[in-house]
């Protein structure tokens, strides 16, 4: 096994994010002209030649790809995806299984994709299904490491959606991993983490946890 891929996928290194910042916080704009030059570099140092019939467009379209998807968190306020919801006085749990998820892994600057399980236990508001999946949009299209990304979306609902309590499971694939020697290809990363009420109360998790289950489906 590669020990230096080894090494850089466990994440053990890496330092906590700034308890403001979501994922690895960006210090300037996407520069969409530079951004295409370095994707023109980039197949010239590969051996391959930038401007053939096959790879004419594949620096603006490598560009929309990263600019509007992989890195399309940057342009979205997690406050604003989630909404302010509406008041409701009920508190029980709300769950939301499966929403597809991706990210930008900054050690070796592949994606990681899989699906999101979130709930949350309203804490005097509602929010609309569609808006807790844009949060997690918000949160997750970005430079991040799937461990931040979890713990990222439970906190904002906390904060932004004033819930009682959250929870967030991330399975998912990384490629940094798969692409890794001697792999069987079928690794999957499980993160978890939980906040508020979800974390004094083992009851509670118990209860998300048996929700989501593959096995209940």
């Amino acid at each position: 096994m590669n020990q230096d891929l080894e090494h850089d996928t466990g994440h053990d290194h890496v330092p906590a994010p700034h308890p403001r910042s979501i994922g690895i916080p960006r210090t300037g704009a996407f520069d969409a002209p530079a951004f295409e030059q370095a994707i023109t570099d980039l197949l010239r140092a590969s051996g391959i030649t930038p401007d053939s019939s096959h790879t004419g467009r594949t620096a603006q379209r490598v560009r929309e790809l990263w600019q509007k998807r992989l890195l399309g968190g940057y342009e979205l306020d997690p406050a604003e995806a989630l909404g302010d919801g509406f008041e409701d006085e009920r508190r029980d749990m709300v769950v939301v299984r499966g929403i597809a998820i991706h990210g930008v892994c900054p050690h070796h600057l592949v994606p990681f994709r899989g699906y999101a399980h979130v709930a949350y236990v309203p804490g005097g508001r509602l929010h609309g299904f569609g808006r807790i999946a844009r949060l997690v949009d918000a949160i997750g299209h970005r430079f991040t490491y799937q461990e931040w990304m979890t713990r990222d979306i439970a906190d904002a609902l906390i904060t932004h959606g004033h819930a009682a309590g959250a929870a967030c499971v991330i399975e998912a694939e990384q490629l940094c991993l798969l692409l890794g020697e001697d792999r069987r290809g079928d690794e999957r990363v499980i993160t978890q983490a939980f906040a508020g009420s979800f974390e004094h109360s083992p009851q509670l998790r118990n209860e998300f946890l048996r929700t989501i289950d593959r096995t209940t489906r």
